[in-house]
């Protein structure tokens, strides 16, 4: 990674990175972050450390009370971690994925909205 530094920051240099609604807790800082900071150094970092998964979901758990996780990709790959340390919290929290291979769409989605429903999480439905 050190050997495409430059070139990697001169290609994310006109990334602007913007205050986002919802806070994120950085797998790379283990820091609470609104997204305003994350520039292309950010983005090197991430791609040049070791992603801290366990200890921000740890953390996410046991610091700021998250009790619900949504794993928004293609497949869920990283829900069975997630719930390895709910488990290791000894913590009751949702963990559900948004997509599933070769089943997309919006009558996933919402199958996924329905599944954290039964489990005991407040969806809004009219959003």
């Amino acid at each position: 990674m050190e050997s495409i530094r430059t070139e990697l920051l001169d290609v994310l240099k006109d990334v602007t990175p913007q205050a986002g609604r919802v806070p994120l807790l950085s797998t790379v800082t283990g820091e609470l972050v609104d997204g305003s900071g994350m520039d292309a150094e950010y983005w090197y970092t991430n791609l040049r450390t070791t992603v801290e998964f366990a200890d921000a979901t740890r953390a996410l758990l046991e610091e700021h009370g998250v009790g619900t996780f949504v794993e928004v990709s293609a497949h869920p790959v990283l829900a069975m971690a997630v719930q390895e340390s709910i488990e290791a919290a000894s913590r009751e929290a949702v963990t559900v994925g948004t997509l599933r291979r070769n089943e997309g769409g919006a009558r996933r989605v919402l199958a996924s909205f329905a599944e954290a429903w039964v489990r005991g999480v407040a969806v809004d439905w009219q959003a």
